[in-house]
């Protein structure tokens, strides 16, 4: 068990979480998902941890790679809290709470790529996976998984993935440990967490609007074996992108479509 994180485990049992750490783990996210089905969770939430994946994995079943401790890897699992209607904006949430943490702990402000990418200048410093878990066709829970990149330089990312990728020390912040990351993570989760129980997801959207890097910006996106182009116009109140094509507006959930990547984009899938 990694040992690094025993300086906050109060604080975030203080938030109402369990929190166990691995040195080692296939992924946090396959693990939430096991211990979702086989034992459910006691708390608010578990919060587990890891300084190395074997497996970590992005949106579309992509990789997440990393060297032990350069980033945080951490999956929150918890049980919804809001209308399944606006499920959507659950993975938007997770992506402000860590652009907010993230900019309070470095100074730096990410950009956020719909649904919840993190970008800076010099290219993708952190993703968020939220998957359910249902049982008897019912919605249980929900595994929020993120990786940040914390540490590396470029030439330590593999170099398939080098053009795209970048941590906080690439664009030049204030550099931070995993422990206060993850803790202002949680503080900002649960906040956020708390509005859409409250139904205030005007004020989300507004928040997270402050952080959109491509509204306004001509984008592709990919969806039933089709190429699509157009201008993003922001979100809609249940945390689909609006896209305006041709003069009409058409709006996509974040399941169905992805986002296609050209090298001189300041943001990609």
């Amino acid at each position: 068990m990694s040992e690094d994180f025993k300086s906050i485990y109060r604080l975030i049992n203080y938030l109402g979480y369990q929190i166990e750490c691995f040195s080692e783990i296939d992924s946090t996210n396959l693990e939430a998902i096991r211990r979702a089905k086989s034992k459910g969770i006691d708390n608010k939430g578990l919060v587990l941890v890891a300084d190395w994946q074997a497996q970590g994995r992005g949106r579309w079943g992509r990789s997440w790679q990393a060297e032990p401790k350069s980033s945080l890897l951490a999956s929150v699992l918890v049980k919804p809290e809001l209308d399944l209607k606006y499920l959507g904006l659950a993975p938007l949430s997770a992506g402000l709470a860590m652009a907010e943490a993230l900019q309070g702990l470095s100074g730096f402000e990410p950009g956020l790529v719909w649904p919840n990418d993190l970008y800076g200048k010099k290219g993708k410093i952190a993703g968020i996976l939220v998957e359910s878990v249902l049982e008897g066709g019912e919605l249980k829970f929900l595994v929020i998984g993120s990786g940040v990149n914390l540490l590396q330089k470029k030439t330590d990312f593999p170099e398939e993935f080098r053009a795209k990728a970048s941590s906080l020390v690439e664009e030049g912040a204030k550099k931070i440990n995993r422990e206060e990351l993850l803790y202002q993570y949680l503080f900002r989760l649960d906040f956020w967490k708390e509005q859409l129980k409250a139904q205030n997801y005007q004020s989300l959207i507004e928040h997270y609007s402050r952080y959109d890097i491509i509204k306004e910006k001509e984008i592709k996106v990919f969806r039933d074996n089709l190429q699509i182009t157009g201008t993003a116009m922001g979100i809609d109140p249940e945390g689909r992108l609006r896209v305006k094509i041709k003069g009409k507006e058409l709006l996509f959930n974040a399941g169905e479509v992805r986002m296609i990547r050209e090298d001189n984009d300041a943001f990609g899938d």
